[in-house]
C-alpha cells in the first residue's frame, strides 16, 4: 500500500511539473520601433507623403493665383469708368474664373482625401507585414527558450490598465527578438563595427 501511495505521488508530481507552463514577456512596441524594417517603411511613407504634399501645395498655389485673378476681374466688373459691355465681359470672365476656383478646390479636397486614404492603407499593410515577421521571430525565440506563452508586457486592457502587472526580467525576450530581427540588416551591422 505504501509503495502504491509513493508511486501515485511520484506520478502526480511528474504530471504537475509537466503541466507548468513557462511564460515569457516581450515589449512589442519596442521591438516594432527598433526593427530596422520599420524605420525603412516609415522613411518610405514619409517620402511618399512629401511627394503628395508637394502636389497639394502646387494646387493651393494655383488656387491662390485664380483667386487673385477673380478679385481683379470682379473689381473691374464694378468699375463705372468702363463701358457697360466691358463690365459685362469682366463679370462673365470673373464668373468663369470662380467656377475654375471651385473646381480646383474640389480637386484639392479629393486629392487630399484619396492620398491620405492611400497612405493609411499602405501604412496598415506594411505594419501588418512587419508584425507578421515579428511574430515569427517571437515564436522562434519562445520555442528556443521553452516558453509556452508570450505576453506583451506593455499591452493595456480595454480599461487602460496593464495586462501584465509584473514579470521577472529573466523572462523578457525583447532583446533577443530585436537582435534576431536586426541580424539581417547589413547596414546597421557594418556601422556598429
Amino acid at each position: 500500500m505504501m509503495k502504491r501511495m509513493l508511486l501515485l505521488f511520484v506520478f502526480l508530481g511528474a504530471f504537475a511539473a509537466s503541466a507548468q507552463q513557462r511564460i515569457a514577456t516581450v515589449d512589442m512596441d519596442k521591438v516594432f520601433r527598433e526593427y530596422y524594417k520599420t524605420k525603412i517603411v516609415e522613411a518610405n511613407l514619409k517620402r511618399q507623403a512629401d511627394i503628395y504634399k508637394e502636389y497639394a501645395v502646387k494646387l493651393q498655389e494655383e488656387i491662390r493665383k485664380l483667386q487673385a485673378q477673380f478679385i481683379e476681374l470682379r473689381d473691374a466688373s464694378l468699375n463705372v469708368v468702363l463701358t457697360e459691355a466691358a463690365r459685362e465681359s469682366k463679370r462673365l470672365a470673373a464668373r468663369d474664373k470662380y467656377a475654375r476656383i471651385v473646381a480646383k478646390e474640389n480637386e484639392l479636397k479629393n486629392y487630399n482625401r484619396e492620398k491620405q486614404a492611400q497612405l493609411r492603407d499602405d501604412q496598415d499593410r506594411q505594419r501588418a507585414k512587419i508584425l507578421s515577421e515579428i511574430q515569427v521571430v517571437v515564436k522562434n525565440q519562445a520555442t528556443l527558450g521553452g516558453y509556452q506563452l508570450v505576453f506583451d508586457n506593455k499591452a493595456l486592457s480595454i480599461s487602460g490598465l496593464p495586462i501584465v502587472v509584473y514579470s521577472a526580467p529573466a523572462t523578457d525576450i525583447t532583446a533577443s527578438v530585436i537582435k534576431e530581427l536586426n541580424a539581417g540588416n547589413h547596414t546597421s551591422n557594418n556601422k556598429k563595427q
